[in-house]
This record gives C-alpha cells, sequence and structure tokens, in this order.
C-alpha cells in the first residue's frame, strides 16, 4: 500500500512495503543464513578440536598409527618429562591464580571503594595489561635478567636475580600478573553489586577494617571462585610464557611440550593429543572446588533495600599508600619487562661494555625480510577481525534470542572453546585439513594463508561473541522492521536502524580482535604458511637463532604499531562517524 502524493502537488509520505518478489525471497534466507553459520561453525571449532582429541584414543584414523582403539598413548603421558612438563602445568596455574587474586582483589577494592585518584586510568590500564600477549613481557623479563642481559651490561650483577626469574618462581610471577586484570575485573562488577550496609553493619559493631574485609569477602565468593577459574584455566593453557620465559629456565610446561611433540621429527600427534586431553580436563579441577565451594549457599544480596555505596575518604597518607601500591603493580607488571625490551633492542651485542645504538631499528626498517612479517601480521588481523566481526555479531543474536537446544549448545560450545589452549586449537587443524582424502577432492588448505586466517577467526569468535553479546541484547527487533516497512531493503535498514546503535561495540570488538592476532604466537607457529611468517614467529625466529637485538627491536616495533594503529582508528571514529553514532554508547554524552 503507498500514499500517493496529492494532486495539488503537495508532498506526502511515501510507505512502500517489501516488494511481493521478494516476500518469497526473504523466509528462504532467513533460514538459510542460520543453517550456514552452524556449517561454518562445526567446520572451524567443532570438527577441528574433536578430530585432534579423537586420536589420542584412536590413531589409525587419521593414519597416525596401527589401533583404531588403544588407551596406550594416554598412559604414555604419565611418565617422563610429558608427566613431568604436565605437573609443572598444574602447580604453576594453581600458583599463579591465587597470586591473581591475592593482588586483584585489594586493588579492586581500593578502584570500587575508595576516593584514590585516578580510578579510571587505573581500569584503563588493566586492559592494556590484558590485552598484551604474554610473551612480550616474558621477553622482556628474559633481557632484563639473563647473563650478558641489561642488568648485567650496566653493571647489576645479581646472579641470585637471574637464578630466581629464569626459573620456576619468574613463571609464576608473570602467569600471576597476567591473571590480575581477570581477577580485578570480575571482583570489580561483584562490589559494584555490594550494597553499603553490610559494612556498615560491622562497622556498627566494632569491626576494625581488616574484620570489616574479612566480613565481605565471603559474600562475593562466587567472584572470587571465578576469578581463580579464570587465572587457572589462562595459565594452564598458556603458550607465550611456556615458549619464551620457560623454554629459556628449562622449565618444561605442557603446552610447549604439547607443541614439541608435534614439531619434532617425526612428529608424535597422538601422543600431544593425550597431552591435549589432560590440559583440557585439568580445566575442571578449579570448577569442580568452586562448585564444592559454593553448593548450598545463597549469595542473593542486591535487593530493592540495598544502599549505595559510599566510598570511603582516603587521608592524604592513605592515597599516597594506595597509588605507591598501585603504580608498583604497574612497574613489576608493564614497567620493568617494557623497560628490559626497549633496552634490550637498543644493545648492539651481547658481550662487552653496556653501549646503546639504533643499529638494530636501522636493520629492522631497512631489510625487506625483516619488516614484512610485521606487514603480514597487519593484513592478517586487519581480515581476521573484520570476518569475525560479522560471525560475533551472528552468534550474540543466536545468544540473545529465546534460549532452545540450539543456543544452548552455542553458548556450551563458545564457553568450551575458551578453554581449550590455542595450542591445541592448531593442532587440531593440522589433522582435520590435512586429511589425504581432502586432497583428493581437491581441498588442500594445509600450510596455506587461508586456513591460519580461519584458525585465527575460530579461536577469535568466543571472546568477540561475548564481547557483543551485552550491546546485541537490547536491540529490539522491530527497529529494523520499522525501516522495512518504509521500503528500506535488509541492508539499508540494518545500516539505519541497528549499525548506529551498536557501531561503538563493533569497534571495539574489532580492534580487541586485531590486536590479539596481529601478536599472535601458538598457531600462528603451527599454521602459517611456508616462507611467510607472521609477525610473531619472525621474532621467535630470531631469538631462537641468537638475533637478540634484532628480536626484540621486532617486538617493539611491533607493539607501537599497533597501539599507534588503535589510536588511529578511535581517532577517525571519533572525526568521521556521524555525531548520532558516537553520542550513542559515550559517556561523554
Amino acid at each position: 500500500m503507498s500514499l500517493a502524493p496529492s494532486p495539488s502537488g503537495a508532498r506526502g509520505a511515501v510507505l512502500r512495503g517489501p516488494r511481493p518478489g521478494a516476500r518469497a525471497v526473504l523466509p528462504s534466507v532467513r533460514r538459510l543464513g542460520p543453517a550456514i553459520f552452524w556449517v561454518v561453525l562445526v567446520l572451524i571449532i567443532l570438527l577441528p578440536c574433536v578430530a585432534f582429541l579423537a586420536l589420542a584414543v584412536s590413531p589409525r584414523l587419521f593414519a597416525q598409527g596401527g589401533s583404531y582403539f588403544t588407551l596406550s598413548y594416554l598412559g604414555g603421558v604419565f611418565t617422563g618429562q610429558t608427566a613431568s612438563a604436565i605437573a609443572n602445568s598444574l602447580w604453576v596455574s594453581a600458583a599463579a591464580s591465587i597470586i591473581g587474586v591475592a593482588i586483584g582483589f585489594p586493588l579492586a577494592w581500593i578502584t570500587a571503594r575508595t576516593d584514590v585518584p585516578l580510578r579510571g586510568l587505573i581500569t584503563a590500564s588493566m586492559w592494556l595489561v590484558l590485552l598484551l600477549p604474554s610473551w612480550l613481557p616474558s621477553l622482556g623479563w628474559v633481557r632484563l635478567v639473563q647473563i650478558d642481559g641489561v642488568m648485567y651490561r650496566i653493571g647489576m650483577d645479581m646472579p641470585f636475580v637471574t637464578h630466581a626469574i629464569l626459573g620456576p618462581v619468574g613463571v609464576v610471577l608473570v602467569l600471576g600478573l597476567r591473571n590480575v586484570p581477570f581477577a580485578f575485573l570480575a571482583i570489580t562488577a561483584a562490589l559494584a553489586g555490594l550494597g553499603q550496609e553490610f559494612e556498615d553493619a560491622a562497622r556498627v559493631h566494632g569491626a576494625s577494617r581488616w574484620e570489616t574485609l574479612r566480613v565481605v569477602a565471603p559474600i562475593i565468593a562466587p567472584a572470587i571462585w571465578s576469578a581463580i577459574a579464570i587465572g587457572f584455566a589462562e595459565s594452564v593453557s598458556d603458550f607465550g610464557v611456556a615458549a619464551t620465559l620457560a623454554y629459556t629456565a628449562n622449565f618444561p610446561l605442557g603446552t610447549y611440550q604439547l607443541y614439541a611433540a608435534i614439531n619434532n621429527f617425526p612428529p608424535s600427534f597422538p601422543t600431544a593429543a593425550s597431552m591435549a586431553w589432560l590440559l583440557v580436563a585439568s580445566v575442571g579441577i578449579p570448577l569442580g572446588l568452586q562448585a564444592r565451594a559454593l553448593r548450598g549457599r545463597s549469595y542473593a544480596v542486591l535487593s530493592g533495600r540495598s544502599r549505595q555505596i559510599v566510598r570511603r575518604r582516603l587521608t592524604g597518607r592513605g592515597k599516597a599508600l594506595a597509588l605507591g601500591g598501585i603504580g608498583l603493580f604497574y612497574l613489576v607488571a608493564l614497567g620493568v619487562p617494557a623497560f628490559g625490551a626497549v633496552s634490550g633492542s637498543l644493545m648492539g651485542d651481547y658481550g662487552g661494555s653496556f653501549t646503546l645504538t639504533t643499529a638494530n631499528y636501522s636493520a629492522l626498517l631497512q631489510s625487506s625480510t625483516l619488516i614484512a612479517p610485521i606487514t603480514r601480521s597487519l593484513q592478517y588481523g586487519a581480515i581476521t577481525a573484520s570476518i569475525t566481526v560479522v560471525l560475533g555479531y551472528v552468534a550474540a543474536r543466536i545468544l540473545t534470542r529465546a534460549k532452545t537446544a540450539a543456543t544452548r549448545f552455542l553458548d556450551f560450545l563458545l564457553l568450551a572453546s575458551v578453554a581449550i589452549p590455542s595450542v591445541i586449537f592448531a593442532a587440531g587443524y593440522i589433522m582435520a585439513y590435512n586429511l589425504p582424502f581432502l586432497s583428493s577432492i581437491g581441498i588442500n588448505l594445509y600450510q596455506t594463508v587461508g586456513l591460519l586466517i580461519i584458525a585465527y577467526a575460530a579461536s577469535s569468535l568466543p571472546t568477540n561473541a561475548r564481547v557483543l553479546v551485552g550491546s546485541v541484547s537490547q536491540l529490539q527487533p522491530s527497529l529494523p522492521d520499522a525501516a522495512r516497512v518504509h521500503g528500506a531493503s535488509p541492508v539499508r535498514a540494518w545500516l539505519r536502524a541497528v549499525a548506529p546503535l551498536i557501531s561503538r561495540p563493533l569497534l571495539y570488538a574489532w580492534l580487541l580482535t586485531f590486536t590479539a592476532v596481529f601478536l599472535e604466537l601458538p598457531i600462528s607457529q603451527l599454521l602459517y604458511a611456508p616462507s611467510q611468517p607472521p609477525v610473531s614467529v619472525a621474532i621467535e625466529d630470531n631469538l631462537s637463532n641468537y638475533h637478540f637485538g634484532i628480536g626484540t627491536a621486532q617486538s617493539v616495533f611491533a607493539v607501537l604499531l599497533a597501539l599507534a594503529i588503535v589510536l588511529c582508528v578511535l581517532g577517525a571514529y571519533r572525526l568521521l562517524a556521524p555525531r548520532g553514532w558516537r553520542r550513542v554508547g559515550s559517556t561523554n554524552a
């Protein structure tokens, strides 16, 4: 139906519904779209992981052994160096998760409950600690404390510090500091929903500040246990520290031992798959402890009678102590390794007096073989981020619909994918897409850039979907429908009614994926195309071949370039996006 202009020539509104032919096409497209999404999800997430884990008990199924069913490989991981590496991963991850909560809890309390200055900057800096890949601070620590490193070159000979950092203590320290943001964010969210009345009741009864803290801590036990579980899972699945600091310290961890089993000649895929089973199953340890600790208890404290939080006013001395403690954390977590990396990149050699030179950066900028990996990773990051944002938006839309068996399965699959170490993810792609029958039908994805980007997208999708699900859940289905009633095509309706409301979350999700892929190590190490290494692999190769200065200069340059691109993208959005887009979701609006 349409409202035509009046004969007098006055303007009238023209309302056009969808074209008759489109009515028959749109339902088919809407049914076909989710089906295609599920096929993609199975191919890029479910199939590789299931194929690799099945290899542990059925090696002949993938032409890796003579048995269709055997438990010998699973039994073998409980002996020798493999068992030692798994045991190291378990106790190191447990210690790192506890350190993360021990540091993250007071930082969260100070930020959420006091008037300490620079609270916004403290929270923003936590994201910087979170976004940096673990191998970067590890590399900085190694360059700082190793023999003939920065400390020794400036006359600070401290063998006991070198022995401590280049050993289990250093591994636990770096992983523990990396877990602090997870604990900080989880506990801050819990404190935001905890009313003032519990603290007031404790203080009325004569409790000291420490005793008040002991009263409040059990109330937010779910957040504390969640932080411990996340920290354990992140630590046990970490590859960056295992391949840099732990490897230099000759302290084997499970993820690097798994990588070595695949990278050796001949490779032992069944052994690696058996180790994968243990690493994935180990995540159930903190989850089981969490369920047991919280069983039978209620933590529902938020109600209509909850009192608004009153930030505790700190004295001048209290603010100085709080800022000093926070500054100490950032100094150890970011400052010290950054100093080690930057100063290490300015060393011309590693045997002699302390001399500073820009020779490593000159060589980096003048050599096409050194700058090419950085350019390559920029392209991989941009392509992957664009693909993942689209898939993440579709996944978020499915997750926000009515709960069905399909949405519950998608939710479980995405959560399980977060717990799977990236090195296992990459190994699954080797097995799933290197089978002879695929080549026989013309599918040759193994050792191609296409497969690498697919793996990047698959590993980034779970986090991307979680970032978008909150914003997508706030969208009313009637928004694009209203635009369609006024004659807009489906794409135009989405751009006009939906895009302005979620442009900022989509931008953040794109940047999150871009930065993660740009400096990603385990997937890159196993799946990069021959003679086309990404920047993380190029850095690792230079360090492994004792080109310490060049490798460190590459890492520093790559990080600075990534930060510059993030700032440029945010600046371009602020300058070029329509004003309405920028106002939605802005804290300054």
